[in-house]
């Protein structure tokens, strides 16, 4: 089961539930235009689900970006989106932005308690944002830095916990859909060790 598939079956359990710090009435508030399909689809990854299933005419997005790109996605906020409110959630603050002329809201908290990286979740209704972001190619922080000190050769298809949970939904998606030349770009830019490009070559069955 996916991440989304587990969101989407344990808020139908548990309709208090919140995502991304609102709860499901909140979100319905907020977003009441009819959702846009994504066409012609996003690159796998960031990954977007609709929430139209649940009644959030929306999508809701997560993913895994370097700190030096926290400014580059808040400007990119900031230049499609105006400010609105912000609440706080689990002691982060979720802000919620809106474009009254295209009827486009977001709502999204960022966070540095995990993986030594800054994670990203929103929820839009706005189809081109998330086209923005996609086309941005934010690189997802490698393995090297997110678990310093972790051998590249435990690194494998088996992995469960923390680095399972990285690799199913951050790493892998954003990895194996990258060309062999950004992939150069990717290890230069991270200063990956020759151990680490054999092991996610390897692993990825890239070359």
């Amino acid at each position: 089961m996916s991440i989304f598939s587990r969101i989407k079956a344990f808020i139908k359990q548990e309709p208090k539930e919140q995502i991304v710090g609102y709860s499901i009435p909140e979100l319905k508030s907020i977003f009441t235009k009819s959702l846009l399909s994504i066409d012609p689809p996003l690159p796998a990854y960031p990954q977007n689900t609709s929430l139209e299933d649940i009644g959030i005419p929306a999508y809701y997005s997560p993913f895994l970006i370097g700190h030096e790109d926290t400014r580059k996605f808040l400007t990119l906020v900031e230049d499609n989106f105006t400010y609105a409110t912000e609440k706080t959630f689990n002691e982060l603050p979720v802000k919620q932005y809106v474009n009254t002329q295209k009827t486009e809201h977001l709502v999204f908290f960022i966070s540095t308690r995990e993986f030594n990286s800054v994670t990203v979740r929103l929820v839009t209704n706005s189809v081109d944002f998330l086209a923005i972001i996609a086309r941005e190619k934010f690189s997802v922080p490698p393995p090297w830095i997110v678990f310093e000190g972790y051998n590249p050769s435990w690194w494998s298809g088996d992995m469960q916990g923390a680095q399972g949970y990285y690799n199913d939904n951050y790493f892998a998606p954003f990895f194996t859909n990258l060309s062999g030349a950004e992939r150069d770009v990717y290890y230069a830019k991270f200063n990956a060790t020759n151990e680490w490009i054999k092991s996610l070559e390897l692993m990825y069955d890239v070359e």
